[in-house]
């Protein structure tokens, strides 16, 4: 099933629980943008998001989750006066320490269907786990 969250008048971001190679991922994706994280990460993800209080925010980094090299920072930020959630890699090297390429955001006010979705993402986790069983 994919969940779509409209950030814009043609934009979505949209989560959906896949199998890659031998395990379930959740991919995110947003116009070019794709993250996937596998159960585990899905899990971190969520809790991190389920801390984010939409009705008394602030404009913060709200956590991280390592994907093997990578870092994926999880935060509230502002760009030319617009907020945004965002994930995005945090990559670092002998010349450069900041974000990468990889990421996706969406409104702050989108924030509490994110996390709407992202329970509905876990509970199809288990449902598909469990029928493999």
């Amino acid at each position: 099933m994919i969940h779509k969250i409209q950030t814009g008048e043609n934009n979505y971001l949209s989560l959906e629980v896949t199998q890659q190679k031998s395990e379930l991922v959740v991919r995110i994706a947003k116009g070019t943008s794709l993250l996937t994280f596998n159960q585990q990460e899905t899990i971190q993800l969520n809790a991190i998001v389920q801390s984010i209080d939409v009705g008394n925010y602030a404009l913060k980094e709200y956590g991280s989750i390592k994907k093997w090299s990578e870092v994926f920072k999880i935060s509230l930020s502002a760009f030319r006066g617009i907020k945004s959630f965002q994930i995005r890699e945090w990559f670092t090297s002998q010349t450069y320490s900041g974000f990468g390429k990889q990421g996706v955001s969406l409104p702050t006010y989108k924030i509490k269907e994110l996390q709407m979705h992202l329970i509905r993402v876990l509970k199809e986790f288990d449902m598909l786990l469990s029928q493999k069983e």
